[in-house]
Formats: structure tokens, C-alpha cells, sequence
């Protein structure tokens, strides 16, 4: 297949052998399928969380992947951005609803998102069988042509047929090299967004289904970030971390706790904090759903084809 593959947020790229980038998209997503698959056996009662990410990274890694973006574990009302800070000690409990979202890429080529929910109560079922069947109504839509506003109002439909609702602020996104969120963005209502897909682009579909108010906020806790640009800085600390950022994620996200390895805690959070503060890194704080709510999610990445699509991260309905 001739494809043309998106790579930054502007628009296409021409004239490169897309070939090679395109197997590297698929090599990726085939190993966040694997992960994925595997790592369901992780999420029971009175597991931590935090191993349960550290597992999933090292499985990444050990499948020949790099990790794309840092292991999401959102539980209950959290819906993006939650992944466990370095001295975590959070266990699932039996009234848990956890959400796992896993990226990969290879040589920077972000071919595997995917994401699933799980119901540790037994109890609220109709929350993640809904993320799953509004990502499966979605996907019959997808192909060449079509308007991403009609997507956006299958999710939609799918959530309000069950009584519930979409989560209109997140969305899915297109994939490129360095960058896990890009043009288009693929809503979960309907919408009048009359864009089109077009053949050959890499996206994310990411139903997330709500019984609350169907929008997040962001808290107050912050575990994610990415970098901005180079800034001039008169810490020394903060300038051996931004250089130790942008060589080991280039452009995206990485985890407050993959940090700890490279200085002690307080150097650690007065750098962070210098960096956030000059723009040189932005931060990721956890979205959440009003209290008391659970948010469900389902994702997987795919390409678009002539009439249909083909899945990067092949999931079962």
C-alpha cells in the first residue's frame, strides 16, 4: 500500500520512502497489542500499582519497544494523565473500575495506543462493555472520506443508548514520529467538525464513557510532562535535566519517576519545578470526572484505508 504518513502537526511529508516508517508504525503496534493482552492478568485486588506499571514498561522494552508515553492507570473518576509517582503505594480495591493505557513506538514512530478498562467490582460492567462497544460502532465508520463529526456521534449514540455519557473534552488523536497527539483530533461526540479522513493517515480511537457529568477537570497532581524548547537557566540542575530529557524522550511524555535515577529527590523537584516555570517543560496534571463517577475506556490505533481500516492494535469484540 502506498501510504503517506502524517509527521508533525502541520501536515503531510512528501517525497520519503514511507515504507520503512510504515513497518516501524506496525512493528509498534503489534507489541502494544502483545502488552496489552498480557498485562490484563495484572489488574486484580490488592495489586499495586505502581508494580503493575513497572511491569508493563519492562515488557515493552523487553519486546524490542521503547515506551511512547508513560503506562496510564487511571481508576474510578480519573480518566487521562494518572500514572503512579516513584514511591506509589495505592492497591486496587474490589470497588475499583482501573483503566490501562499503553504506548509504544519504535525509532519514535508511535504506532501503539491502546487502551482497555477493567471492573474490579463486578458491579458497573456497563460502563467498560459500552467503551468497548462504542470504540466497535466507531471503527465500522472509519475510511477514506469520512467526516470525523460522524464518528464522534456513533461514540455518542453507543454511550446514551446505555444511559450514559461520552467524555466531550478528550479525544482520539492522530499518531506521527515524536508525537502521540496530532492532527486530527477524533471526537467522542458528534459534532459538526466536517474534516475527512483521509487513506494512509495513523490515528487513535478512544471512546471514554462517563456516568458522571461526561467532562473533565484537571487535579492537582502532576506525574506526566514533556519538554517544550531549550531556556536559559542559572541552575545547574535543571540544565543536566532538560539535556537528559530531550536525549532520552525527544518530544514525548516521560514520568516524574523515571527521573529519580539521575539525582536526589529535592534537586529532582526544585529542577522540575525551574523548568516548568520557564516553559521549557509542560506538565500533564490527572483529568478527572466529577467525585464519585467511573470512567471507562477503550482504545486502539489504526490506519486508514480506502473503505475501512487496519488495526495497529488488534483488539477482540
Amino acid at each position: 500500500m502506498n501510504c503517506i504518513i502524517i509527521i508533525n502537526r502541520q501536515g503531510w511529508v512528501y517525497g520519503r520512502d514511507v515504507m520503512d516508517d510504515l513497518e516501524k508504525f506496525k512493528r509498534a503496534g503489534k507489541i502494544a497489542a502483545e502488552v496489552r493482552e498480557e498485562s490484563m492478568k495484572l489488574i486484580r485486588i490488592g495489586e499495586k500499582a505502581l508494580d503493575v506499571a513497572n511491569m508493563i514498561e519492562r515488557w515493552i522494552l523487553e519486546k524490542g519497544g521503547s515506551i511512547a508515553f508513560p503506562v496510564n492507570i487511571s481508576v474510578n473518576n480519573q480518566a487521562a494523565h494518572a500514572t503512579p509517582s516513584y514511591n506509589d503505594e495505592y492497591v486496587f480495591g474490589e470497588k475499583d473500575l482501573v483503566t490501562i493505557d499503553i504506548g509504544v513506538h519504535v525509532d519514535g514512530f508511535v504506532g501503539g495506543d491502546t487502551a482497555y478498562s477493567v471492573d474490579l467490582s463486578g458491579e458497573r460492567q456497563i460502563l467498560t462493555e459500552t467503551s468497548k462497544k462504542a470504540l466497535e460502532n466507531a471503527l465500522s465508520k472509519v475510511k477514506a472520506g469520512v467526516e470525523i463529526g460522524e464518528i464522534g456521534k456513533e461514540i455518542e449514540e453507543t454511550a446514551r443508548q446505555a444511559s450514559l455519557r461520552p467524555v466531550e473534552n478528550l479525544t482520539g488523536h492522530g499518531l506521527a514520529r515524536w508525537q502521540v497527539h496530532t492532527l486530527p483530533s477524533i471526537p467522542n461526540i458528534g459534532n459538526k467538525d466536517k474534516t475527512k479522513l483521509k487513506e494512509g493517515q495513523i490515528i487513535a480511537i478512544e471512546p471514554f464513557i462517563s456516568n458522571g457529568s461526561g467532562r473533565v477537570r484537571e487535579g492537582v497532581r502532576t506525574e506526566i510532562f514533556s519538554f517544550e524548547g531549550k531556556v536559559l537557566t542559572r541552575n545547574r540542575d535543571a540544565r543536566k535535566l532538560l539535556d537528559i530529557i530531550y536525549e532520552n524522550y525527544k518530544t514525548l511524555p516521560f514520568a516524574e519517576r523515571w527521573l529519580y535515577d539521575y539525582m536526589p529527590e529535592l534537586k529532582l523537584k526544585l529542577a522540575l519545578r525551574d523548568l516548568a516555570m520557564r516553559g521549557a517543560i509542560r506538565g500533564y496534571p490527572i483529568l478527572k470526572d466529577v467525585e464519585g463517577s467511573f470512567v471507562s475506556q477503550h482504545e486502539v490505533s489504526l490506519i486508514v484505508e480506502k473503505d475501512s481500516c487496519t488495526l495497529l492494535t488488534p483488539m477482540k469484540f
